[in-house]
């Protein structure tokens, strides 16, 4: 019985080791995603410290279509209007116990978010890091242990 709850306590600090790498959001996300705050790039190292600028929501359909909201700190929907065209999207495998860069693509204004397409993955857990625009500013979000 110790070594069941032994491992099961082991198993659960490695799934979530990774969790609020990059500071965290305590809401749940409104259209059924996973949160994640968005920082100044420059801060993003610093982890749960970094100053949360925006909350983000990134919702991913069963088809691999993605969905980026970006939100206040109310969560209420930003516009997107001082926000570039486009989201640079990094894809990060799990191989042999690391994660490896794998790729990256783009996500695209659609409306009040941003949409792109995840391409295959066929290694799991992954991790996706976003690099958005906001006027003249590089911003940050990160969305780890994704399966």
């Amino acid at each position: 019985m110790k070594f069941l709850s032994l491992g099961l306590m082991l198993v659960s600090l490695v799934s979530f080791a990774h969790d609020g790498g990059h500071g965290s959001v305590d809401e749940g996300g409104k259209f059924g995603g996973i949160m994640s705050p968005v920082v100044d790039n420059a801060e993003a190292g610093k982890g749960p410290k970094a100053k949360t600028l925006f909350k983000a929501e990134l919702v991913r359909a069963e088809s691999g279509k993605l969905s980026l909201y970006i939100f206040d700190d109310k969560m209420k929907l930003v516009s997107l209007d001082q926000f570039g065209p486009e989201v640079d999207a990094n894809l990060e495998v799990k191989k042999k116990g690391k994660f490896t860069y794998f790729g990256n693509f783009k996500l695209t204004k659609h409306g009040n978010h941003f949409m792109g397409n995840l391409p295959k993955v066929e290694f799991k857990p992954f991790n996706i890091d976003l690099y958005l625009m906001k006027d003249k500013t590089k911003l940050f979000s990160g969305f780890s242990n994704l399966d």
